[in-house]
C-alpha cells in the first residue's frame, strides 16, 4: 500500500476516534447535567419502559395549567388533561377534563384541588390533584406535570381608569379559518381564549384547542431543523424547566414521552362533555341549579356518580367501538 494511503487511513481513523471521544464526553456531560443514569440512557435507546410507574401497559400523566401571576385564583388549574401513554401498543390518548366538575369530598370544583393541596403542604397540590382526577376518570394517575401560564404583568390588577367592566384587562383576539403559523404568545392566546360567541367560548372548545396545540407542538419538535439544533433544544428544555412543576424525574419524562413523540399517527383525543339535549349534545356531565352549590356554576355526573364516566374512559383508552353507547 502506498505511503500516502497509509497516512490517509491513519488520519481517518484519528478523526473517527476523536468523534467517538467527543460523543462520549458530550454524553457524560449531558448525563451529569440532567442526572441521567446509564440505565436510563440505555432504556431510552432500546425503548425499555420498566422504570416507569404503569398499569396494564400504560402510564397516565395528569397535565395541569394555571394562570400564574399574583391575581386571585392564580393557582386554579383551568387546564386539566390526562395523557394516557401506551407503552406496549404504542398509542397515546389525550382526555380533556372540565375544570368545573364538582367533587363532594373536596367541597369545591376540581380545578381547586391543586390550590387546596398546596395550602396544606408544599408539594401537596400535585398529590391532591392526581387523587381528584382519579376519582373522576377511574384510572390510576401515575404522574403529574403543571405548567404556569403567567399572564401579562400588571393587567390583572389594572383599575382601567374606573371602568367598572375592567375591559383593559382583556384582549380581543380573532382566529380565522384555515392553517395559521403561531408563535408561543399567539398559541397561548389561542388555548386560553374565553368568552367567544357561541360554542367557541365554552370550556369544552378550549379543551379541543389545547389538544390541537399539544399535537402541533409535538409535530414541530420533530422537525429536522429543531431536533438537530442543540442550542434551540437547550433553550426549550430550560424554558420548560422554568415554567413547569412535576413529580417526574427528567429520565421518567423522557421515557414516558418517547412513545408519544415517536408515534405520530397514533394519538387519539377525547373529552368529558356536558349533556345539552337542547343542542342535541349527549354528554356524561350535567349542570345542576346553582342554588344547590352556593351559587356556583358546576358540573356533576349525569348518572349520579362517576362510575359511568370511568367505564367510558376505559372504553376510549382500550379503543373499543361502542364507547358512545356509554354516554347515553
Amino acid at each position: 500500500m502506498p505511503t500516502r494511503f497509509k497516512w490517509i487511513k491513519r488520519i481517518l481513523v484519528g478523526i473517527l476516534l476523536a468523534l467517538l471521544f467527543y460523543g462520549l464526553v458530550l454524553l457524560i456531560n449531558i448525563s451529569m447535567t440532567y442526572k441521567l443514569t446509564p440505565g436510563i440512557i440505555i432504556d431510552l435507546a432500546s425503548g425499555q419502559t420498566t422504570r416507569l410507574k404503569q398499569s396494564q401497559g400504560r402510564t397516565n400523566i395528569l397535565l395541569l395549567g394555571i394562570g400564574g401571576g399574583m391575581h386571585e385564583g392564580a393557582d386554579l388549574t383551568d387546564t386539566i388533561m390526562v395523557a394516557s401513554v401506551g407503552l406496549t401498543n404504542k398509542d397515546t390518548v389525550l382526555l380533556s377534563v372540565p375544570r368545573d366538575i364538582w367533587l363532594t369530598n373536596l367541597k369545591d370544583k376540581i380545578n381547586a384541588a391543586y390550590h387546596i393541596g398546596e395550602t396544606k403542604i408544599a408539594g401537596g397540590g400535585l398529590i391532591l390533584a392526581k387523587s381528584a382526577v382519579e376519582e373522576v376518570v377511574g384510572i390510576p394517575i401515575h404522574y403529574a406535570l403543571l405548567i404556569d401560564f403567567d399572564p401579562i404583568a400588571g393587567k390583572e390588577n389594572d383599575l382601567c381608569d374606573g371602568d367598572k367592566e375592567y375591559l383593559c384587562r382583556y384582549e380581543t383576539v380573532t382566529f380565522g379559518l384555515g392553517v395559521e403559523h403561531m408563535d408561543g404568545d399567539r398559541a397561548l392566546k389561542y388555548v386560553r381564549s374565553r368568552h367567544a360567541e357561541g360554542d367557541a367560548g365554552t370550556d369544552f372548545s378550549r379543551g379541543r384547542r389545547q389538544q390541537a396545540v399539544m399535537l402541533a407542538l409535538k409535530k414541530r419538535l420533530l422537525d429536522k431543523e429543531i431536533i438537530t439544533n442543540i442550542k434551540l433544544l437547550k433553550q426549550f428544555a430550560t424554558a420548560l424547566d422554568t415554567a413547569t412543576t412535576t413529580d417526574m424525574s427528567l429520565g421518567e419524562v423522557m421515557l414516558a414521552g418517547r412513545p408519544f413523540v415517536l408515534n405520530q399517527e397514533q394519538v387519539r383525543t377525547s373529552a368529558l362533555i356536558q349533556d345539552e339535549p337542547e343542542k342535541k349534545i349527549t354528554g356524561l356531565l350535567v349542570n345542576p341549579p346553582q342554588w344547590q352549590y352556593d351559587g356556583k356554576w358546576v358540573l356533576i355526573p349525569k348518572h349520579g356518580d362517576f362510575g359511568q364516566i370511568g367505564k367510558y374512559v376505559d372504553c376510549v383508552i382500550e379503543n373499543q367501538t361502542n364507547c358512545e353507547e356509554l354516554v347515553k
